[in-house]
Protein backbone atom coordinates (compact mmCIF):
# COMPACT_ATOMS: atom_id res chain seq x y z
CA UNK A 1 0.00 0.00 0.00
CA UNK A 2 0.93 3.41 -0.55
CA UNK A 3 1.10 6.08 1.99
CA UNK A 4 0.53 8.59 -0.39
CA UNK A 5 -3.31 10.04 -0.61
CA UNK A 6 -3.91 10.76 -4.20
CA UNK A 7 -6.97 13.60 -5.59
CA UNK A 8 -9.09 13.54 -8.21
CA UNK A 9 -11.37 16.79 -9.06
CA UNK A 10 -14.98 15.53 -9.64
CA UNK A 11 -16.86 15.54 -12.88
CA UNK A 12 -19.61 17.97 -12.56
CA UNK A 13 -21.37 19.18 -15.61
CA UNK A 14 -21.89 22.75 -16.48
CA UNK A 15 -19.59 23.45 -13.71
CA UNK A 16 -15.67 21.89 -13.94
CA UNK A 17 -15.17 22.81 -17.12
CA UNK A 18 -11.38 23.84 -17.90
CA UNK A 19 -11.86 27.79 -16.74
CA UNK A 20 -12.96 26.17 -13.55
CA UNK A 21 -10.33 23.85 -13.64
CA UNK A 22 -7.22 26.04 -14.36
CA UNK A 23 -8.78 28.77 -11.83
CA UNK A 24 -8.81 26.52 -9.27
CA UNK A 25 -5.47 25.38 -9.13
CA UNK A 26 -4.38 28.61 -9.76
CA UNK A 27 -5.92 29.90 -6.41
CA UNK A 28 -6.34 26.70 -4.60
CA UNK A 29 -3.70 23.99 -5.53
CA UNK A 30 -3.16 21.29 -7.73
CA UNK A 31 -5.12 18.31 -7.74
CA UNK A 32 -3.35 14.98 -8.47
CA UNK A 33 -5.67 14.38 -11.45
CA UNK A 34 -9.15 15.99 -12.78
CA UNK A 35 -12.02 14.01 -14.57
CA UNK A 36 -13.74 16.21 -17.04
CA UNK A 37 -17.26 16.34 -17.32
CA UNK A 38 -18.53 13.82 -19.57
CA UNK A 39 -18.65 13.96 -23.47
CA UNK A 40 -21.46 12.30 -25.19
CA UNK A 41 -20.34 9.79 -28.01
CA UNK A 42 -21.01 10.81 -31.75
CA UNK A 43 -22.51 8.56 -34.96
CA UNK A 44 -19.83 8.26 -37.88
CA UNK A 45 -15.92 8.31 -37.56
CA UNK A 46 -15.37 12.42 -37.67
CA UNK A 47 -15.24 14.73 -34.53
CA UNK A 48 -15.94 18.22 -34.56
CA UNK A 49 -13.09 19.77 -32.58
CA UNK A 50 -15.97 22.19 -30.68
CA UNK A 51 -17.20 18.94 -29.47
CA UNK A 52 -14.29 18.32 -27.38
CA UNK A 53 -13.62 21.81 -27.15
CA UNK A 54 -13.12 21.70 -23.17
CA UNK A 55 -10.13 19.21 -23.37
CA UNK A 56 -8.29 21.22 -25.92
CA UNK A 57 -4.75 20.80 -24.83
CA UNK A 58 -3.88 23.95 -24.61
CA UNK A 59 -6.31 24.65 -21.70
CA UNK A 60 -5.45 21.16 -20.15
CA UNK A 61 -2.29 19.41 -18.83
CA UNK A 62 -3.06 15.83 -21.15
CA UNK A 63 -0.89 14.22 -18.33
CA UNK A 64 -3.25 14.94 -15.01
CA UNK A 65 -6.93 15.71 -16.39
CA UNK A 66 -9.25 12.52 -17.42
CA UNK A 67 -11.75 13.17 -20.50
CA UNK A 68 -14.96 11.18 -19.85
CA UNK A 69 -17.21 9.59 -22.04
CA UNK A 70 -20.69 9.16 -21.90
CA UNK A 71 -21.92 6.06 -24.42
CA UNK A 72 -23.14 2.85 -24.82
CA UNK A 73 -22.11 1.74 -28.27
CA UNK A 74 -18.77 0.48 -28.59
CA UNK A 75 -18.11 1.74 -31.97
CA UNK A 76 -18.52 5.31 -31.01
CA UNK A 77 -16.63 4.87 -27.64
CA UNK A 78 -13.66 3.92 -29.59
CA UNK A 79 -13.83 6.71 -32.22
CA UNK A 80 -14.03 9.33 -29.55
CA UNK A 81 -11.70 7.27 -27.53
CA UNK A 82 -9.30 7.14 -30.20
CA UNK A 83 -9.57 10.80 -30.79
CA UNK A 84 -8.97 11.94 -27.44
CA UNK A 85 -5.68 9.94 -27.60
CA UNK A 86 -4.74 11.80 -30.36
CA UNK A 87 -4.89 15.05 -28.70
CA UNK A 88 -2.19 13.85 -26.46
CA UNK A 89 -4.59 11.57 -23.63
CA UNK A 90 -3.36 8.93 -22.23
CA UNK A 91 -6.31 7.51 -20.83
CA UNK A 92 -9.70 7.92 -21.06
CA UNK A 93 -12.95 7.11 -18.59
CA UNK A 94 -16.36 5.68 -19.37
CA UNK A 95 -19.35 7.39 -17.57
CA UNK A 96 -21.30 4.49 -16.00
CA UNK A 97 -22.48 6.74 -12.82
CA UNK A 98 -24.66 9.69 -14.16
CA UNK A 99 -27.88 9.09 -12.79
CA UNK A 100 -30.21 11.63 -14.17
CA UNK A 101 -33.02 9.67 -15.83
CA UNK A 102 -32.87 11.14 -19.15
CA UNK A 103 -29.41 9.36 -18.99
CA UNK A 104 -30.49 6.30 -17.30
CA UNK A 105 -33.64 5.97 -19.82
CA UNK A 106 -31.40 4.95 -22.33
CA UNK A 107 -28.72 2.78 -21.07
CA UNK A 108 -26.23 5.14 -20.72
CA UNK A 109 -24.21 6.20 -17.18
CA UNK A 110 -26.31 4.47 -14.39
CA UNK A 111 -28.55 3.12 -16.52
CA UNK A 112 -26.16 0.05 -17.41
CA UNK A 113 -25.40 -1.21 -14.14
CA UNK A 114 -28.56 -3.58 -13.90
CA UNK A 115 -26.82 -5.25 -17.40
CA UNK A 116 -23.59 -6.84 -16.38
CA UNK A 117 -23.61 -8.99 -19.79
CA UNK A 118 -23.96 -5.87 -21.87
CA UNK A 119 -21.45 -3.61 -19.95
CA UNK A 120 -19.33 -6.61 -20.89
CA UNK A 121 -19.77 -6.36 -24.26
CA UNK A 122 -19.13 -2.74 -24.54
CA UNK A 123 -15.72 -2.59 -22.34
CA UNK A 124 -14.46 -6.11 -24.33
CA UNK A 125 -15.28 -4.49 -27.63
CA UNK A 126 -13.93 -0.75 -26.69
CA UNK A 127 -10.69 -2.17 -25.25
CA UNK A 128 -10.06 -3.94 -28.32
CA UNK A 129 -10.46 -0.81 -30.82
CA UNK A 130 -8.66 1.70 -28.34
CA UNK A 131 -5.27 3.08 -27.91
CA UNK A 132 -5.13 4.59 -24.38
CA UNK A 133 -5.98 2.76 -21.68
CA UNK A 134 -9.36 2.84 -20.05
CA UNK A 135 -10.91 3.68 -16.90
CA UNK A 136 -14.45 3.20 -15.50
CA UNK A 137 -16.72 5.59 -12.43
CA UNK A 138 -19.88 4.03 -11.30
CA UNK A 139 -21.93 3.63 -8.99
CA UNK A 140 -22.90 0.88 -6.79
CA UNK A 141 -26.45 0.12 -9.04
CA UNK A 142 -28.80 1.84 -10.77
CA UNK A 143 -32.07 0.67 -7.70
CA UNK A 144 -30.13 -1.55 -5.28
CA UNK A 145 -26.17 -1.55 -4.39
CA UNK A 146 -26.97 -5.34 -4.86
CA UNK A 147 -26.40 -4.67 -8.30
CA UNK A 148 -22.35 -4.56 -7.59
CA UNK A 149 -22.39 -8.08 -7.32
CA UNK A 150 -22.68 -9.00 -10.74
CA UNK A 151 -20.43 -6.37 -11.95
CA UNK A 152 -17.79 -7.56 -9.81
CA UNK A 153 -17.07 -10.02 -12.05
CA UNK A 154 -17.21 -8.29 -15.37
CA UNK A 155 -14.60 -5.22 -13.89
CA UNK A 156 -12.51 -8.21 -12.90
CA UNK A 157 -12.66 -9.34 -16.75
CA UNK A 158 -10.27 -6.18 -17.62
CA UNK A 159 -7.14 -4.81 -17.57
CA UNK A 160 -9.17 -1.21 -16.09
CA UNK A 161 -6.30 1.70 -15.25
CA UNK A 162 -9.11 2.11 -12.43
CA UNK A 163 -12.10 1.72 -10.84
CA UNK A 164 -14.47 5.09 -8.95
CA UNK A 165 -17.28 4.33 -7.21
CA UNK A 166 -19.64 6.99 -6.07
CA UNK A 167 -21.48 5.23 -3.65
CA UNK A 168 -24.84 5.93 -3.74
CA UNK A 169 -27.22 4.38 -6.38
CA UNK A 170 -28.41 5.78 -9.49
CA UNK A 171 -32.29 5.91 -7.83
CA UNK A 172 -30.38 8.37 -4.80
CA UNK A 173 -29.47 11.05 -7.13
CA UNK A 174 -27.03 12.82 -4.87
CA UNK A 175 -29.55 12.40 -2.13
CA UNK A 176 -29.13 10.14 1.20
CA UNK A 177 -26.41 9.14 2.87
CA UNK A 178 -23.54 7.35 0.64
CA UNK A 179 -23.43 3.51 1.36
CA UNK A 180 -20.28 2.90 3.07
CA UNK A 181 -21.26 -0.77 4.38
CA UNK A 182 -21.54 -1.32 0.57
CA UNK A 183 -18.30 0.31 -0.57
CA UNK A 184 -16.59 -1.72 2.40
CA UNK A 185 -18.18 -5.15 0.91
CA UNK A 186 -17.09 -4.69 -2.21
CA UNK A 187 -14.20 -2.10 -3.42
CA UNK A 188 -11.48 -4.82 -2.05
CA UNK A 189 -12.78 -7.42 -4.35
CA UNK A 190 -11.91 -6.10 -7.41
CA UNK A 191 -8.60 -6.45 -9.06
CA UNK A 192 -7.81 -2.63 -10.45
CA UNK A 193 -7.10 -0.18 -8.42
CA UNK A 194 -10.00 1.81 -6.60
CA UNK A 195 -10.66 5.21 -5.92
CA UNK A 196 -13.15 6.07 -3.52
CA UNK A 197 -15.96 8.79 -4.56
CA UNK A 198 -18.93 10.20 -2.25
CA UNK A 199 -19.46 12.85 0.60
CA UNK A 200 -16.07 13.86 1.29
CA UNK A 201 -17.01 17.25 2.90
CA UNK A 202 -14.45 17.88 5.54
CA UNK A 203 -11.55 16.82 6.96
CA UNK A 204 -12.81 14.91 9.86
CA UNK A 205 -14.83 13.24 7.71
CA UNK A 206 -12.16 12.19 5.10
CA UNK A 207 -10.05 11.17 8.25
CA UNK A 208 -12.95 8.81 9.19
CA UNK A 209 -13.29 7.07 5.35
CA UNK A 210 -9.37 6.55 5.11
CA UNK A 211 -9.00 5.01 8.75
CA UNK A 212 -12.21 2.52 7.69
CA UNK A 213 -10.96 1.87 4.23
CA UNK A 214 -6.66 1.27 4.94
CA UNK A 215 -6.36 -0.18 1.58
CA UNK A 216 -7.53 3.14 -0.10
CA UNK A 217 -5.42 5.85 -1.33
CA UNK A 218 -7.24 7.46 -4.18
CA UNK A 219 -10.15 9.72 -3.32
CA UNK A 220 -12.46 12.10 -5.45
CA UNK A 221 -13.44 15.17 -4.34
CA UNK A 222 -16.75 17.01 -6.14
CA UNK A 223 -19.42 18.77 -3.93
CA UNK A 224 -17.39 18.94 -0.89
CA UNK A 225 -14.49 20.59 -2.59
CA UNK A 226 -16.75 23.11 -4.50
CA UNK A 227 -18.75 24.16 -1.45
CA UNK A 228 -15.54 24.52 0.73
CA UNK A 229 -12.22 25.23 -2.16
CA UNK A 230 -9.79 25.31 1.09
CA UNK A 231 -11.00 21.05 1.78
CA UNK A 232 -8.20 20.38 -0.79
CA UNK A 233 -5.49 21.95 1.31
CA UNK A 234 -7.24 20.62 4.17
CA UNK A 235 -6.83 16.97 3.29
CA UNK A 236 -3.01 17.60 2.54
CA UNK A 237 -2.19 19.10 5.58
CA UNK A 238 -1.32 22.30 4.03
CA UNK A 239 -1.29 25.16 6.62
CA UNK A 240 0.31 27.64 4.40
CA UNK A 241 -3.07 28.35 2.29
CA UNK A 242 -4.97 31.42 4.59
CA UNK A 243 -8.44 30.66 4.18
CA UNK A 244 -9.39 34.05 3.66
CA UNK A 245 -12.51 35.97 1.27
CA UNK A 246 -9.70 37.67 -1.30
CA UNK A 247 -8.84 34.15 -2.77
CA UNK A 248 -12.47 33.24 -3.66
CA UNK A 249 -12.72 36.73 -4.78
CA UNK A 250 -9.80 35.69 -6.94
CA UNK A 251 -11.54 32.16 -8.13
CA UNK A 252 -15.17 33.81 -8.60
CA UNK A 253 -13.43 36.69 -10.99
CA UNK A 254 -11.43 34.37 -13.23
CA UNK A 255 -14.05 31.90 -13.79
CA UNK A 256 -16.31 35.13 -14.30
CA UNK A 257 -13.62 36.97 -16.83
CA UNK A 258 -13.17 34.00 -18.88
CA UNK A 259 -16.51 32.63 -19.04
CA UNK A 260 -17.50 36.09 -20.60
CA UNK A 261 -15.03 35.76 -23.14
CA UNK A 262 -16.63 32.56 -24.45
CA UNK A 263 -20.67 32.53 -23.36
CA UNK A 264 -23.07 34.34 -25.91
CA UNK A 265 -24.74 36.68 -23.63
CA UNK A 266 -25.41 37.82 -20.44
CA UNK A 267 -27.90 35.44 -19.83
CA UNK A 268 -25.72 32.16 -20.30
CA UNK A 269 -23.04 34.33 -18.16
CA UNK A 270 -25.55 35.17 -15.39
CA UNK A 271 -26.87 30.96 -15.69
CA UNK A 272 -23.15 29.78 -15.12
CA UNK A 273 -22.65 32.24 -11.99
CA UNK A 274 -25.08 31.35 -10.41
CA UNK A 275 -24.66 27.64 -10.15
CA UNK A 276 -21.23 28.16 -9.26
CA UNK A 277 -22.59 30.65 -6.34
CA UNK A 278 -25.17 27.06 -5.70
CA UNK A 279 -21.48 25.78 -4.21
CA UNK A 280 -19.60 28.28 -2.88
CA UNK A 281 -22.30 30.20 -0.94
CA UNK A 282 -21.68 27.45 1.57
CA UNK A 283 -18.52 28.88 2.90
CA UNK A 284 -19.91 32.21 4.01
CA UNK A 285 -21.91 32.16 7.46
CA UNK A 286 -25.29 33.68 5.52
CA UNK A 287 -25.17 31.34 2.66
CA UNK A 288 -28.95 30.71 2.38
CA UNK A 289 -29.20 34.49 2.52
CA UNK A 290 -26.83 34.85 -0.12
CA UNK A 291 -28.30 32.84 -2.65
CA UNK A 292 -31.51 33.73 -2.53
CA UNK A 293 -30.09 37.19 -3.50
CA UNK A 294 -28.29 35.76 -6.60
CA UNK A 295 -30.95 34.18 -7.55
CA UNK A 296 -32.89 36.79 -7.83
CA UNK A 297 -30.82 38.98 -9.99
CA UNK A 298 -31.34 39.65 -13.95
CA UNK A 299 -28.41 41.71 -14.81
CA UNK A 300 -25.00 41.77 -14.78
CA UNK A 301 -24.67 44.84 -13.14
CA UNK A 302 -27.11 43.84 -10.10
CA UNK A 303 -25.11 40.90 -9.91
CA UNK A 304 -21.93 42.50 -9.61
CA UNK A 305 -23.34 44.46 -7.36
CA UNK A 306 -24.26 42.02 -4.72
CA UNK A 307 -21.15 40.01 -5.12
CA UNK A 308 -19.10 42.80 -4.65
CA UNK A 309 -21.24 43.82 -1.45
CA UNK A 310 -20.41 39.87 -0.19
CA UNK A 311 -17.14 40.10 -0.72
CA UNK A 312 -16.64 43.15 1.62
CA UNK A 313 -19.35 42.33 4.41
CA UNK A 314 -20.07 39.18 4.64
CA UNK A 315 -17.66 36.57 6.80
CA UNK A 316 -16.29 32.67 6.35
CA UNK A 317 -17.10 29.81 8.39
CA UNK A 318 -14.27 27.75 9.75
CA UNK A 319 -15.08 25.25 7.67
CA UNK A 320 -18.00 23.04 5.46
CA UNK A 321 -18.82 20.16 7.27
Amino acid sequence: MENKHIFYLAPLRGVTDNIFRNAFERHFGRFDFLLTPFIPTVKGISINPSHVKDINPEYNDTARVIPQIIGNVPSEIATLANHIHSLGYSTVNLNLGCPHPQITRKKRGSGLLPYPELIKSIIDETISQIKCSFSIKLRLGLESADEFEKIIPVLNSFPLHEVIIHCRTGKQMYDGDVDLVSFDKYYSRLISPVCYNGDIWSADLFRQYQYRFKSINRWMLGRGVLQDPFLLAQLRSDNQLKRDIPRIKSLHDEIMGRSAEILCGPSHLLGKMKEFWGYISFCFSDSKHILKKIHKISTVNGYNHIVNDVFSNETLIDSVD
